[in-house]
């Protein structure tokens, strides 16, 4: 058999540019274009991967921070209602460290009646609070988890940032109100 024509070599030899590419000589084109895209993209894709990076942290922090409130709800509960001199403040904490709701009853008198119910769910970047009064129409908001530029979270409601303690505070003065 003859060998291959010149016809044949053009498709099959590797004087094809392609074959540039699987020697490991990209042609300059290529080197041009990857690194004109790198330009480009660089601060893009900085910002981006540190975006991700802060909402990852905000989650974790957010995890943190709601453990924290519901703790404090707990452990106020029994202060408040010792120094009260009556059973003023009820709080239930149910879930795990991923789902949590607290229910918390503020009853200052028989006919007074103020009940709030958070909720959070793991990966979240906000906490949901209802409240409401007498067995009347309760009110919802969501309240945003914040990463301040300290790196800790806050929870943000309108332009006020508060603590897990001071957000506790707020809303059990709130049902007291």
């Amino acid at each position: 058999m003859p060998p291959h024509s010149t016809q044949e070599q053009g498709v099959t030899g590797s004087s094809d540019a392609s074959s540039d590419l699987t020697r490991g000589k990209p042609p300059d084109w290529l080197d041009a274009t990857v690194e004109r895209a790198k330009k480009k993209y660089q601060v893009q894709r900085a910002l981006e991967k540190r975006s991700v990076q802060a909402e990852a942290m905000k989650r974790k922090l957010g995890n943190q921070f709601c453990r924290e409130l519901f703790a404090w709800f707990e452990n106020v509960e029994v202060r408040f209602n010792n120094r009260f001199g009556s059973q003023v403040l009820a709080v239930s904490v149910v879930g795990s460290d991923g789902s949590r709701n607290a229910q918390i009853l503020a009853r200052p008198m028989r006919a007074q009646e103020g009940t709030a119910s958070l909720s959070y769910v793991e990966n979240t970047a906000s906490l949901g609070l209802n409240v409401g009064f007498d067995g009347g129409a309760e009110t919802a908001q969501t309240i945003k988890l914040v990463l301040s530029a300290q790196g800790a979270i806050l929870a943000e409601i309108g332009a006020k940032h508060y603590t897990p303690e001071q957000l506790g505070q707020k809303i059990i003065d709130d049902l007291l109100a």
